[in-house]
């Protein structure tokens, strides 16, 4: 390597700081506000994303060459965004596949991002885990504060005296924090971060587990293991590694009687919950300082000492003998279940089909009680890929094929399992785009841990992290939570990037001019969809304050996005409201030439001809059942109008 490169790598070490501050302060921000999901969080992020790959194509060297499986993975994640943006022909809602197709595009940037930022890093190529450590940092110590000092049950909790702030969903809240737990286990382990940085790191990490134990998300302990297990498993130092994950996580025990005492108060979102959440939050402060403290002391007073070979090789030996023993008391009490181990296994899967559990009176969610209503979600999911294997529905379809064919009574987004989610809206080609992208991320970011120990330790982090995202994003619908799903791509990039790291130092040229123009322009389309979610935000809060301006945004947020209904959808709302009856059917027409087979549209247009015109709201209600036939808000309206269906 010349004088020149060299001194150009030195320079690109130093750009690296850009991209890893800005993904970290899109994670912060995302996480703070509900998790990245609605269009004014998740384009903002996006649109900064492109610009930041745009910036990084036009002046920034570029020390490797794409191959392999790394372009394999990239190729198919682009594959997949265009093939979701391809869908919205035949989607029942266009806008939900262009949004799907946006998020996408925001995933892609992360992937290439990651791969730039740790082939700048150089010999700290580590870092890269540091944006999405310090985004669960900095959002778990606003939550704490905003917590401590709240009242306000109904924004904390769920019903059931779960925590689903500040994301607004237990499972994603959960999940945000345990995925950012590990690259944290990760940093704080590595013995060339700063004794100081290390303590915070273990303090920060102990937080987010308690945090994430107040949010009680069943899927997540099953997600937890296993994404404890990869990480354990592939790290390059796992007595290590797992030497700090128990110091992130004994502050945790010691607050565990305060943390599940808010759930076993039964206090629902009421203010009854508020005394023993306060409570908690004094004791998640306290234990937090002290695990900080002891972080400290052990990453300062361990610099330097090392157990000699034998000794770790004994507790090795021990650690595995645990792990046989516990594996065999398992299958034991497996065995003499009722039923054998097959009855036990038929009757968790009864249990996906048994509604929601009861835990009235429980100490925690936790536990194998596995009722819940996924299983007639995916049974439609299946239906779907059966009879549309080839295109699916299209992105954002299996909300209404769900509505049409359900037993229960939820109205989900999606059919909580990525892969199902894949399959239905999809089909083979995105379930495949989506698994060659992931197979080929994690064959190169395998490929990429024999380059050292930071690269191992790097690897490690990235493929836990994403082994927890796998696992509990298989029933749950996390795709869309851009905070959760974006610091895996991320992560995977960066660790794969050892394995495209080249002698040869790129610089700006047409090509990458042109690619950067792509970018640019791609953000710039992004502006309209934003705008028009901004103006039909501001009309419904301001609505009774100042109705003619309500009316003026909702009409620029159509325009803004001619594909979207949700603006007249409001406009009918506001209109009915205030008794113009004219505006709310002709806002309801239109709405209807965007998604036709929107039940909620024929629902409003049965409000808005109210008792006036029994016959029209009869045909609307009509619509509207044959489109949600098992919803009693449709019975409901009817009987209040008088209306026989």
């Amino acid at each position: 390597m010349s004088r020149l490169q060299a001194v150009s790598l030195e320079r690109g070490s130093a750009i690296a700081a850009i991209p890893l501050g800005l993904v970290g302060v899109i994670l912060t921000w995302w996480g703070w506000k509900s998790g990245g999901y609605f269009e004014v969080t998740y384009l903002p992020g996006t649109m900064l994303l492109l610009l930041m790959l745009g910036a990084l194509l036009i002046g920034a060297p570029w020390p490797g060459r794409l191959r392999g499986a790394v372009l394999i993975s990239l190729l198919s994640l682009i594959g997949l965004a265009a093939w979701t943006l391809i869908s919205a022909t035949w989607s029942t809602v266009p806008d939900v596949a262009i949004g799907d197709t946006q998020r996408a595009l925001a995933y892609v940037a992360a992937l290439v991002i990651g791969i730039w930022t740790a082939l700048l890093l150089g010999r700290r190529l580590l870092l890269a885990l540091m944006p999405i450590a310090a985004a669960g940092a900095l959002v778990g110590i606003a939550t704490l504060i905003a917590l401590w000092i709240g009242s306000n049950a109904l924004n904390f909790f769920e019903t059931d005296t779960t925590l689903r702030y500040p994301i607004g969903y237990r499972n994603a809240e959960a999940a945000f924090f345990l995925m950012a737990l590990l690259p944290t286990v990760v940093l704080a382990a590595s013995r060339d971060l700063d004794w100081r940085i290390r303590g915070v790191l273990i303090g920060a990490g102990s937080l987010m587990l308690e945090l994430a134990i107040l949010a009680q998300s069943r899927g997540s302990v099953f997600a937890a293991v296993l994404g404890v297990a990869v990480l354990i498993a592939v790290h390059p130092d796992r007595l290590r590694a797992l030497g700090w994950l128990a110091m992130a996580v004994w502050p945790a025990l010691v607050a565990l009687h305060w943390l599940l005492g808010v759930f076993e108060s039964d206090a629902g979102n009421t203010p009854a919950g508020i005394p023993p959440l306060h409570h908690a939050c004094v004791a998640m402060a306290v234990t937090s300082i002290a695990g900080l403290a002891a972080g400290c002391i052990a990453a300062r007073l361990g610099r330097g000492f090392e157990l000699p070979v034998r000794w770790r090789n004994v507790i090795s030996r021990g650690l595995i003998g645990s792990l046989a023993v516990a594996l065999a008391v398992g299958a034991f009490a497996l065995a003499q279940a009722k039923g054998g181990p097959g009855g036990f296994i038929n009757s968790r899967v009864k249990e996906l089909t048994a509604g929601s559990p009861n835990l009235e009176g429980s100490s925690s969610r936790f536990g194998l009680d596995l009722r819940t209503e996924r299983g007639d979600i995916w049974r439609v999911a299946l239906d779907d890929f059966v009879a549309h294997p080839v295109i699916g529905e299209g992105s954002g379809g299996f909300r209404y094929t769900y509505l049409l064919h359900r037993r229960s009574d939820v109205q989900p987004e999606d059919p909580h399992s990525i892969e199902l989610l894949m399959a239905s809206e999809l089909g083979l080609p995105g379930i495949l785009l989506w698994g060659t992208f992931a197979v080929g991320a994690v064959i190169a970011v395998l490929r990429a841990r024999r380059n050292g120990p930071s690269a191992a330790a790097l690897a490690a982090g990235a493929l836990g992290m994403s082994a927890y995202w796998l696992g509990h994003a298989s029933v749950d619908w996390f795709w869309s939570y851009a905070v959760i799903t974006l610091p895996v791509p991320f992560a995977l990039g960066a660790a794969a990037a050892p394995t495209v790291r080249s002698d040869q130092l790129g610089g700006p040229n047409r090509k990458r001019t042109g690619l950067a123009i792509v970018c640019a322009l791609l953000a710039l389309t992004m502006i309209p969809f934003f705008l028009s979610a901004r103006y039909t935000d501001a009309a419904i809060r301001g609505s009774r304050a100042n109705l003619p301006l309500a009316y003026t945004y909702l009409q620029r947020a159509a325009d803004l996005n001619p594909w979207s209904s949700r603006p007249l959808a409001a406009e009918a709302v506001i209109a009915t409201a205030n008794r113009d009856r004219p505006r709310a059917l002709r806002s309801i027409s239109d709405g209807l030439r965007r998604t036709p087979d929107d039940w909620i549209l024929y629902f409003l247009k049965a409000k808005a001809y109210g008792t006036s015109n029994p016959a029209g709201a009869r045909r609307a209600l009509v619509r509207a059942r044959e489109l949600n036939p098992h919803d009693p808000a449709i019975d409901d309206l009817a009987g209040r109008l008088g209306v026989r269906l």
